[in-house]
C-alpha cells in the first residue's frame, strides 16, 4: 500500500466525518466536529494498520483477513465505550443517544474507507445526513406516544356508573386505555387508568371534566408508574 493511498483514505475519512460532525455541531451537541473527525480518522488508521500488519505476516498460518477482523472488532468495541459517554440521563429524560449513534456510525465509515469501499462510505454518509437533517422535520409533525396514569378517587355508591362515565370521557378525547385498576374501600373507590396518549393539548380541561363527574372526589395526573 502506497503513501498516496494512505493519505487519500485519511483525507476521505476526515471529510466524511466532518460532514456528520458539522450537523452535530450545528445542533450544539457536546460531541461535535472535532470528535467525529478524530473518531472517523482513528478508525481508518487502526484498520489500515491492521491491514499492514496482516501483509507483513502474510506468510504465517493465520489468514490475513482474521487479523484485520480482530482489529475492526476492537475498534467497534472501543467506540461503544466512547458512545456510552455521550449519553446523559436526567430523571426521565435521556439525551445523547443520536450523538452516540453518530460516533459509532463515523467509526464504521472510517473502517469502510480503509478497506477501499469508497462508494459505500460516501453513499452511507449521504443517507445519514438525510436522516439527521430531514427526519426531525417529520418527527416534529408526529406527536410522541406517551404513557400516563390518572388516579381517580370517588364515592363508593354506584361505582359501576362512575367507571362508565370516566371511561366514556377518555374515549371522547380519543385517549387509549391500556388497563383499569380498581381499589374498593368502604366509603370510596380508587380507579387507576393506564393511558396511551398521542397528543393532549388540553390536559387541564380533561382533569376538570373528570372532576365534574358525579361521585368523583379528586383526580391526580402522573407518569405511568404501577399499582395503586
Amino acid at each position: 500500500m502506497t503513501a498516496e493511498n494512505w493519505i487519500l483514505k485519511l483525507a476521505l475519512s476526515v471529510f466524511l466525518g466532518a460532514l456528520i460532525g458539522l450537523e452535530r455541531e450545528f445542533h450544539g451537541r457536546p460531541a461535535g466536529l472535532r470528535t467525529h473527525i478524530l473518531v472517523c480518522m482513528g478508525a481508518t488508521i487502526l484498520t489500515l494498520s491492521g491491514i499492514a500488519v496482516a501483509e507483513i505476516f502474510s506468510s504465517s498460518s493465520t489468514p490475513p483477513g482474521a487479523e484485520v477482523s480482530r482489529v475492526i472488532a476492537g475498534v467497534i468495541t472501543g467506540i461503544g465505550f466512547l458512545g456510552a459517554g455521550a449519553i446523559m440521563r436526567t430523571r426521565d429524560i435521556i439525551r445523547g443517544i443520536t450523538t452516540a449513534a453518530c460516533i459509532w456510525f463515523v467509526a464504521a465509515i472510517g473502517i469502510v474507507v480503509a478497506i477501499d469501499q469508497f462508494i459505500l462510505a460516501i453513499s452511507s454518509t449521504g443517507i445519514a445526513l438525510v436522516i439527521l437533517v430531514l427526519l426531525p422535520l417529520v418527527e416534529g409533525r408526529v406527536a410522541a406516544l406517551k404513557y400516563r396514569d390518572v388516579v381517580i378517587r370517588g364515592e363508593n355508591r354506584d361505582y359501576e356508573a362512575l367507571i362508565e362515565d370516566c371511561t366514556a370521557l377518555f374515549k371522547e378525547d380519543n385517549i387509549g386505555i391500556l388497563d383499569i385498576e380498581t381499589k374498593i374501600e368502604r366509603s370510596s373507590i380508587t380507579l387507576l387508568y393506564h393511558l396511551r396518549i398521542r397528543k393532549l393539548e388540553k390536559k387541564m380541561k380533561l382533569l376538570n371534566a373528570l372532576s365534574e363527574i358525579k361521585g368523583v372526589i379528586n383526580v391526580q395526573w402522573q407518569r405511568a408508574s404501577g399499582k395503586i
